[in-house]
């Protein structure tokens, strides 16, 4: 390819004229001087520089690739970039009855705005967000006589308003607050009601039930719950949950009953979505726990999550990077207070087209934990299992005297792995694990931690890779694990 040449046919005395320069619209296209011309790959990068266009307003810049092909090709791009494009008015199609003023305040353009590509794409996905609409298409339509003035169309589909819904497998479900999600057969039914009394709320009741199979503790949890949502909250278009909730779990000591747990109350949740999977959400907590003790238990919280998600797949991730920060207080006039702050950091490099290396590190602090406590929602830090340190039993890195689960408050863990595609769905992973508990910082961190390693195999499916992971203790050999997972350990 010879060096780049393009003609510009725009208005250059338009104060708003932003033409892309020569570089980005090389590497919009994929061109590099030197380097094998791809006729193919040029036409299907076309859409990113008329995108880039749209962007600026440019919704019908006219776009002409010529090639002048001796011994070496000189590609010749020729740009009209046309007139700027304001929108003049929106009209709603197939929206039922929904009313108007809910579909239009999810809108980030007005009438009299430039067309920019950005505000009709965050249009479309605040539209979907609602939970009414499976699709919400957004184009412009040509106004008679003028060049410069558009109309929206916004052309919907909606759900289903009110459906059943249900659910069940194997599948990491969590247990209790402050516990990992653990590995368990679980069924759900709900019905859902998708815009309740015809507003943007929906509603739902659930049905839960899970058999955790790593665990010989807790018996199957039965939960029902009622919920609420919108996404506009006094309004502000902040997506809020209000869930009420009741609950049921067993305590087993060496396989004999000996409590059951019953868990009620209500939280409120709203998050803020940032870009992509990334968010930051607050929760309000109110609970209360009921056993055969004399003295129950409420909690009242409240507390900040700050996701960032930066990985190219939720499920089947190759590049990219997490970070998971909490922060919860407790107290505010219940049974318990204390501070917990919990970070994760995920990271993760593909070293070949099959091979990729993946690291995660959490640190966790909890500061005014009473240790006379029972501590039924796990809100101390435990470690082993699946979904943790895999060369223990789940939550049994450190035991009791009573060979029971003992949660500390600090914890440290890291993960690396090092995955392996082998053949089709096949791969093979080898990890090893490090993780400390204690209940202050010890002198020599590095030194305090105990490690596993070991070698898994992986097959891929819909839901994400399942695992069989077999796990030796490097303190002592002879202690051994096979555990099933669900779902990439991070």
């Amino acid at each position: 390819i010879y060096p780049f040449n393009s003609s510009y046919m725009g208005k250059k005395d338009d104060p708003a004229l932003h033409p892309l320069d020569g570089i980005k619209i090389n590497k919009l296209l994929g061109l590099k001087e030197n380097d094998s011309y791809n006729p193919v790959g040029l036409n299907d990068n076309l859409y990113l520089l008329e995108n880039e266009y749209q962007k600026l307003g440019k919704l019908f810049a006219s776009i002409s690739i010529q090639n002048e092909i001796n011994d070496s090709v000189r590609v010749k791009i020729k740009i009209d970039e046309g007139e700027y494009i304001y929108i003049n008015d929106t009209r709603i199609e197939r929206r039922g009855n929904i009313d108007s003023s809910i579909v239009l305040r999810e809108l980030k353009y007005r009438p009299g705005d430039l067309y920019s590509k950005i505000k009709i794409d965050k249009s479309s996905t605040h539209l979907r967000e609602i939970g009414i609409f499976s699709t919400a298409n957004i184009f412009p339509e040509k106004i008679p006589d003028s060049d410069t003035l558009v109309n929206m169309v916004i052309d919907l589909r909606r759900y289903k308003q009110r459906e059943w819904n249900s659910s069940g497998g194997y599948d990491p479900i969590s247990f209790a607050e402050g516990a990992p999600e653990l590995s368990a057969f679980s069924a759900t039914i709900e019905w859902r009601n998708r815009a309740f009394f015809n507003s943007p709320k929906q509603f739902s009741t659930k049905i839960m039930a899970g058999i955790p199979v790593e665990v010989d503790f807790v018996a199957p949890r039965l939960r029902y719950d009622v919920s609420l949502s919108t996404n506009w909250f006094l309004g502000i278009r902040f997506p809020t949950k209000v869930t009420a909730y009741y609950e049921r779990f067993i305590i087993y000591e060496e396989q004999k009953y000996q409590e059951s747990i019953d868990r009620f109350g209500t939280n409120l949740t709203q998050r803020f979505r940032l870009r992509g999977r990334s968010y930051i959400e607050t929760k309000s907590l109110w609970e209360y726990f009921a056993d055969a003790s004399e003295k129950n238990i409420q909690e009242r919280s409240v507390s900040l999550r700050l996701n960032i998600d930066g990985k190219d797949d939720p499920l089947f991730t190759r590049k990219g990077f997490l970070i998971n920060g909490l922060i919860k207080s407790a107290g505010f006039g219940g049974s318990r207070a204390y501070t917990k702050v919990d970070i994760t950091l995920n990271s993760y490099y593909p070293f070949s087209k099959g091979t990729v290396y993946a690291m995660r590190m959490q640190i966790g602090k909890l500061w005014g934990w009473d240790n006379d406590n029972d501590d039924y929602s796990f809100e101390k830090f435990y470690l082993g299992g699946s979904t943790s340190m895999r060369g223990w039993e789940v939550l049994r890195f450190t035991e009791t005297e009573q060979k029971e689960p003992n949660g500390e408050t600090i914890r440290l863990m890291t993960n690396i792995e090092l995955r392996q595609k082998i053949y089709k769905s096949f791969g093979m992973t080898i990890f090893s694990d490090g993780g400390l508990l204690a209940g202050i910082f010890p002198k020599a961190i590095f030194s305090e931690l105990k490690w596993d390693m070991g070698i898994g195999i992986t097959i891929d499916t819909p839901l994400g890779p399942a695992r069989l992971d077999y796990a030796i203790q490097l303190d002592d050999m002879s202690r051994q694990k096979l555990q099933l997972g669900v779902q990439s350990l991070f």
